[in-house]
């Protein structure tokens, strides 16, 4: 995945253009105010959902970090990185009145520029990992041995294929209840406390 702004989606990292931002944004066509075209990949950074404890977003539904084949990674919330996945795969050109991602269809994602970049740019995933977060970006998968979900393209068809394959896959995992009890933990962080701190160099 682009670290240069240069496709859309911006890589999660970018959650605004100060580097005291910590945590992530998940930029998922379903939480971008799409009729705000933007001219560049740039002008979308800070619009989508953070992924915060405050938010709640990132614990018990859990994260998706998405892996990349030249070792990049993206972070989405849980359940958008299959889904974004699932979009690079099946017709190239779908109808514009057939959802994309949750809500968003293809109608709404084509005036915002943006259709094009995010299929291209999750066909170059090979694997998804789920879990959680903290306000330090470190983040582990609930399940035992830190299992990835591979991507493979030539069965995984379409967005039908590949949910049902990661829905097996997740099921067939044992859970870690330290891991999960930890993200628990995570969750009670004070993120504005974490932010403070980072402004003022004590987190790298």
């Amino acid at each position: 995945m682009s670290l240069d702004l240069s496709t859309f989606p911006p890589n999660s990292h970018y959650g605004d253009f100060s580097n005291a931002y910590i945590g992530h944004m998940c930029y998922c066509p379903m939480h971008l105010d799409l009729p705000a075209r933007k001219s560049s990949a740039a002008g979308w950074v800070g619009s989508g959902k953070p992924i915060t404890t405050g938010t709640g977003v990132g614990y018990g539904t859990g994260v998706n970090v998405v892996k990349f084949e030249k070792g990049t990674f993206t972070v989405l919330c849980g359940g958008c990185g299959i889904s974004a996945v699932g979009c690079s795969l099946g017709d190239p050109e779908p109808d514009h009145n057939k959802r994309i991602i949750g809500t968003a269809k293809r109608k709404h994602m084509d005036p915002a520029g943006i259709y094009d970049d995010y299929r291209n740019t999750f066909q170059k995933a090979v694997s998804v990992q789920s879990g959680a977060i903290n306000a330090e970006r470190e983040s582990h998968s609930f399940w035992g041995g830190d299992p990835e979900f591979g991507v493979v393209r030539n069965t995984m068809t379409n967005q039908g294929k590949i949910s049902n394959a990661y829905v097996e896959f997740a099921e067939s995992q044992p859970m870690d209840m330290s891991r999960f009890y930890e993200g628990e933990e995570w969750r009670s962080q004070d993120w504005k406390k974490k932010l403070t701190e980072k402004r003022q160099g004590t987190i790298v």
